[in-house]
């Protein structure tokens, strides 16, 4: 059976992780920056010496090719994002990526020839640097002029682009034609203990949370926090966090593996002797299905409308934002699952709640991802590691799925 070579897939992992490397261990490679440059001039060189067409898009997209003999054969697609967040990891996304170029380049040596284009692809901006997804938003047409006006730093787009020789109309003109794709496929570390838990080699996941948010407000009645008793208070404060205590439980109850946080909130009139009169509490809870989201939706704000007012409060929600659910695709599942166990390897299926550019593939083509084990579940931290054995593991099974994907091409 064909293999990946595992010695020059660690071999690239550790090259890569110098990149950008920090002395405590980290790994800092924010999109558009220099050593983001610097990782991607490394890419396309390994591209280049793997005997494989190199490509990059307007976007950014870093690609490599594989073509089949026939030019307007459709292409299979497999990768993730090389960009880090600050002082992150060495695996998350940089996994997928080499895992999907070894896969290409084993292929190649190996002499098989397929019915259509295999292409192992980087995504720009997968952490958000910039703008959240820029990369895979680009290519399924989902990015528009507001999205580039609305980032998360004045003028380092721009700034950025500048660095890859782009524009912002070039980044917008990165769109693929859905038609020409057969299928994506994504390997990423978990990013969770789901997997060590149960001492499992494979998460296949069924579906990426979408995720909502919303602001609650709490009004009561400002007092002094010294003349007015406990019994007789309106407070917002204590409103609140009644609410957060009674959400979790909530969650746990009605809706698992469904979760919800409350990671922000701001009292007024805030102060140390007045009792608290207004409270804006932060709000977002995820989940794998739109039905699942609603029906949370609709018990978090009951549940928030009844605690108020069993603390004599009035209560306001409104919506912050919005990110759908993405189901993958139920026939790549079982592919993935049946190449797993004919590798003599054990699975799990699951669901994402991170978001990942598989997660703005499926909007446009059949969409795989799945995970292997990271230690303690560690992620965007200089202690995220995956034992050798695990990403050769993940690469075999990435290898052979693309084989019976590209090999249906033809069907």
């Amino acid at each position: 059976m064909l293999t990946i070579n595992s010695s020059r897939l660690l071999a690239n992992l550790e090259e890569l992780g110098q990149i950008g490397a920090a002395a405590a261990g980290g790994v800092s490679r924010p999109a558009l920056s220099q050593a983001d440059v610097a990782g991607r001039d490394w890419f396309k060189r390994r591209v280049l010496a793997a005997g494989l067409q190199f490509r990059a898009d307007g976007a950014g997209n870093l690609s490599a090719l594989l073509p089949a003999q026939h030019s307007e054969a459709k292409t299979v697609l497999a990768g993730s994002h090389l960009d880090t967040v600050p002082n992150g990891g060495r695996f998350d996304g940089a996994l997928g990526v080499l895992c999907a170029l070894e896969a290409l380049q084993t292929i190649k040596e190996a002499g098989v020839k397929l019915p259509c284009h295999l292409e192992a692809i980087s995504f720009t901006d997968e952490e958000g640097a910039v703008v959240s997804m820029l990369g895979s938003r680009a290519l399924t047409g989902q990015l528009t002029p507001a999205d580039l006006r609305d980032v998360r730093q004045p003028g380092a787009l721009d700034a950025g682009l500048r660095r890859l020789k782009l524009t912002r109309a070039d980044v917008l003109a990165a769109g693929r034609n859905p038609a020409t794709l057969a299928g994506f496929v994504e390997l990423h570390i978990e990013q969770g203990r789901r997997l060590e838990s149960q001492q499992l080699d494979l998460g296949v996941v069924t579906a990426i949370v979408g995720i909502r948010s919303f602001w609650l407000h709490f009004t009561g009645q400002a007092g002094h926090a010294g003349t007015t008793p406990l019994a007789a208070r309106a407070d917002a404060l204590r409103g609140a966090a009644a609410f957060v205590l009674a959400a979790q439980q909530l969650v746990q109850e009605r809706h698992s593996p469904g979760v919800m946080n409350c990671g922000q909130i701001q009292v007024e009139p805030g102060s140390f002797n007045i009792i608290p009169a207004r409270v804006r509490l932060a709000l977002e809870f995820r989940h794998g299905t739109e039905a699942e989201l609603e029906a949370m939706q609709a018990d978090l704000l009951a549940l928030a409308g009844t605690v108020a007012g069993q603390h004599g409060l009035e209560f306001s929600s409104e919506v912050v934002d919005a990110c759908r659910a993405a189901a993958m695709d139920a026939a790549l599942i079982g592919l993935v699952e049946r190449t797993a166990a004919e590798l003599g390897l054990t699975s799990t299926r699951l669901l994402s709640f991170a978001g990942h550019d598989s997660q703005t593939m499926s909007a446009i083509t059949p969409t795989a991802l799945f995970f292997v084990p990271s230690v303690n579940g560690i992620s965007h931290n200089p202690a995220e590691f995956t034992h050798p054995k695990d990403v050769v593991n993940g690469a075999n099974v990435l290898l052979h799925t693309l084989l019976q994907l590209a090999g249906r091409c033809s069907d």
